[in-house]
């Protein structure tokens, strides 16, 4: 017998050129042993037949809505569906990933038997050769971001967890950039009074071939306008200190780390020298004081050579240790 099943989920779905995949995401959310859903599937101006597939969807199963705008990104579309969902609940779920067929009914279960507004997964990274990567959500049982300041730097990822939806009351995607999920999710941990966690990868994210990772994009340095719309609001909802000072490590994690490991594997090689004093200059106007952060102190020989040599000017230095 199936449990009563009463909070509606809103499941948010931009989708913008992914015929190729979203039969299958489509068919991973219907498949949910959980019921009781609104899915939001929003079409972002989409020009292949993602169209005529949402349309199709929603003939045959009534919870399928489909939202046409014009294209906007990621972070408008979802923000256009947040703006009409209904559920108590909500979820985010890219047009080109699938879901376990428990995963709503484990998220909201945890959420209402530990009193959380959050409730958060392990992830699965499916590439184009079949090999399947664990991802974790974070090693915590449950708690808040102002229990445990450091729950605020856990997996940013939008689409691992389930949500109140009144957490987005105040905050929304920022559009027309990159690193949404950065931007907007650490600010909607930081309001929950309570995150649990399911250790399960219930959430199956795909990576597909021909990436823009590996390609020069000046967005790449929205990451630090990310972090600041972090910052700016932690500041002005309570200005706890400790939790501003686990913010300030992600300059370190996102900054001066994944930024610089991101331009090192661009493609474009001779390129890699401007970006990397780019991200310096831009490191050092948003935390002038980042050597003195304990995650500095705490790395490796190897990567506090690297750090000083970028500090330093030495980029090509720094690229040909970054190789060995």
């Amino acid at each position: 017998m199936k449990k009563e099943q009463t909070q509606m989920i809103s499941v948010i779905v931009p989708v913008y050129n992914v015929e190729k995949y979203l039969p299958e995401c489509l068919e991973s959310i219907l498949k949910q042993t959980y019921e009781n859903m609104e899915i939001l599937a929003v079409d972002d101006g989409s020009t292949d037949s993602s169209t005529e597939i949402l349309e199709q969807a929603s003939e045959k199963d009534a919870r399928i809505h489909v939202l046409r705008k014009e294209n906007g990104g990621l972070s408008d579309a979802r923000n256009y569906a947040l703006d009409r969902a209904k559920g108590e609940y909500v979820a985010f779920i890219d047009g080109d990933d699938t879901i376990h067929p428990e995963m709503m009914q484990k998220m909201l279960e945890g959420c209402i038997s530990r009193q959380a507004d959050i409730a958060v997964c392990d992830m699965e990274y499916h590439f184009d050769d079949g090999i399947n990567k664990f991802s974790s959500g974070g090693e915590f049982h449950d708690g808040s971001v102002r229990e445990n300041p450091s729950l605020i730097r856990m997996n940013n990822s939008a689409c691992n967890k389930l949500y109140k939806r009144s957490l987005f009351e105040e905050v929304r995607f920022p559009k027309g950039k990159y690193y949404e999920d950065l931007a907007c999710i650490p600010s909607v941990l930081y309001e929950a009074e309570r995150i649990v966690k399911i250790n399960e990868p219930l959430y199956y994210y795909r990576q597909r071939s021909g990436s823009i990772a590996h390609t020069a994009n000046m967005h790449i340095f929205d990451i630090y306008d990310a972090i600041e719309d972090t910052m700016s609001y932690v500041k002005s909802h309570g200005y706890e200190q400790e939790i501003i000072n686990e913010v300030k490590q992600m300059y370190i994690l996102h900054g001066l780390d994944m930024t610089t490991l991101r331009i090192r594997d661009f493609d474009d090689k001779d390129i890699r020298v401007s970006y990397l004093k780019e991200n310096m200059k831009r490191l050092m106007q948003a935390y002038p004081e980042y050597q003195q952060d304990s995650l500095y102190k705490e790395a490796d020989i190897k990567k506090k050579l690297i750090w000083m040599l970028l500090k330093h000017g030495k980029e090509k230095m720094a690229l040909r240790l970054y190789d060995r």
